[in-house]
């Protein structure tokens, strides 16, 4: 389709919108004569008469009807697109709203938007933590950062670092009950997991492909990652929690890895989850690019902390 065909399309949705070649005309900056030029060869182009002409009145045909359903469709894409590229362009501005979950919003997300805000002077960010799924197809939140295996239908999502678990216990507590070299003698020992994560009281690893699940004993049941960490430091337990919560405690030795050649099952990642139609807003864009700048693969929270994590 030329350029030509496209100004004649979009003159006609003019008048159809206005019912008046004189009114499309003036919202259009052209002569009413230029107009109806316009329209004439539409209607040559496309073999049919599109409008019912009268001294009064200006009506679209049955045929006219159907390509202006069509025709008006396309060129609100069109006008959508030019839309979409300025803000490309645009400097970040507005109210940005985003949601995540609160131990990690507040231990990871925190500096990360105050570095943000400081780059982008004109945006405002509201962050809303909590641990159930705000919504974001709904229009409530731009943007959700999410650990997450499930994404909801209907969302973008982009994928910006591994969410890994680790088991891991005090010196105190290795020192008075010892240390499991295998996940069978887990229900040997005191264990604590988040209580709606693990089911049935059984951790699963997996190690060179082959899968293992096992039993565990535990008298705290709790749905507090920061409370199961409390425990665990306090030489109370083995623990199974996310290196995003205990890479500080891994790296000072104040929690150790344990059964280091199994992995936990229970890894998930994390994602910013966004809308299609609100990606290309500038304040949208630049804010994904700061968390996948700034979260990589390994992520920071890992480093130095233990082989093969």
């Amino acid at each position: 389709m030329d350029f030509d065909h496209l100004q004649n399309i979009a003159a006609f949705a003019k008048v159809a919108r206005h019912n008046s070649f004189s009114a499309a005309a003036r919202d259009l900056g052209l002569s009413t004569a230029t107009v109806s030029r316009q329209i004439a060869r539409l209607e040559q182009t496309v073999g049919a008469q599109l409008f019912v002409r009268t001294t009064r009145q200006v009506a679209l045909t049955e045929i006219g009807e159907a390509f202006y359903r069509r025709s008006s469709a396309i060129l609100l894409m069109a006008e959508e697109s030019l839309s979409e590229a300025r803000e490309l362009q645009a400097e970040p501005r507005g109210t940005l709203r985003v949601t995540a979950p609160t131990l990690f919003g507040t231990m990871h997300l925190a500096q990360l938007i105050s570095r943000f805000t400081d780059q982008y002077r004109e945006v405002e960010v509201r962050l809303t933590v909590s641990d159930g799924l705000e919504n974001i197809s709904g229009g409530d939140h731009d943007v959700a950062v999410r650990i997450t295996n499930h994404l909801d239908d209907g969302v973008v999502a982009r994928r910006l670092t591994p969410i890994n678990w680790v088991v891991c216990a005090s010196p105190a507590y290795m020192a008075r009950h010892g240390v499991p070299r295998h996940p069978h003698e887990l229900l040997g020992h005191e264990c604590c997991h988040y209580a709606s994560l693990i089911r049935h009281d059984r951790w699963n690893f997996i190690k060179d492909e082959e899968e293992y699940s096992a039993a565990v004993h535990s008298r705290l049941h709790v749905n507090s990652s920061e409370i199961i960490a409390s425990h665990a430091l306090a030489g109370r337990a083995i623990a199974m929690l996310p290196t995003y919560l205990v890479g500080d405690y891994l790296r000072s030795g104040e929690l150790r890895p344990v059964l280091t050649d199994y992995q936990p099952t229970v890894n998930s990642s994390l994602y910013a989850i966004y809308s299609p139609t609100r990606y290309l807003m500038a304040k949208v864009r630049c804010f994904i690019d700061v968390l996948s700048a700034s979260f990589a693969d390994p992520p920071y929270w890992e480093a130095g902390v233990m082989e093969g994590i």
